[in-house]
């Protein structure tokens, strides 16, 4: 990693040591260089066009990071993936749950579970990375995924008891949502009568 130029230098510490081949040409690095490195190994394959600019096992943090450089432009961790980052899971999800603007179309990934998003770009936290979908927006698109509403109401307290989140903030991200499964059961559990009976005493 101390080979590279700065700027790629800076980019691969922010990307948890990994960097896409397209990153690293337009960093001014060739093909061959990234060959050499690969075949070396100093450098190594997480995903098709994405290295660890390291040898050795990638950490948690790498993967997600490959995962989301691999299926490009617009993607974040979303769904179990965004969970496990925002600890209202206790371990990690199997699949890395990536979203996609409605814009995209990518084939099949192993090992990678996509979802195509209207609001995407909405949806995405503006600074957290490895980018993923805003917390709010993870608690309802598990809340809309769930087998039944009583899991689907798990997830809304879990988001709220866990202190990731609040009542106020998941109401306003469910007013500007359409199509949400169990919509009436969690718009309930999220109404302002809920929320006073939930409320510790003063």
């Amino acid at each position: 990693m101390h080979t590279l130029p700065d700027h790629l230098g800076r980019l691969v510490q922010i990307q948890g040591g990994v960097l896409s081949a397209q990153q690293a040409m337009a960093g001014g690095m060739t093909r061959d260089m990234i060959r050499a490195r690969v075949r070396n190994g100093r450098w190594r394959k997480l995903q098709y066009g994405v290295y660890a600019a390291f040898s050795g096992e990638p950490a948690r943090d790498a993967v997600l990071w490959a995962a989301v450089l691999r299926v490009g432009r617009g993607a974040v961790l979303s769904y179990y993936t965004a969970a496990e980052l925002y600890e209202l899971i206790d371990w990690p999800s199997s699949a890395i749950h990536v979203t996609i603007p409605e814009s995209r179309r990518v084939a099949a990934l192993p090992g990678i579970r996509l979802h195509i998003a209207v609001r995407a770009e909405q949806a995405a936290h503006p600074t957290l990375l490895p980018p993923r979908t805003r917390v709010e927006e993870t608690v309802l698109d598990l809340a809309g995924a769930a087998r039944t509403a009583d899991e689907a109401c798990g997830w809304i307290t879990r988001g709220v008891g866990r202190g990731r989140t609040t009542q106020e903030r998941l109401r306003l991200a469910l007013g500007q949502r359409a199509g949400v499964r169990f919509r009436a059961v969690i718009a309930d559990v999220l109404s302002d009568e809920c929320a006073r009976v939930n409320s510790p005493p003063e």
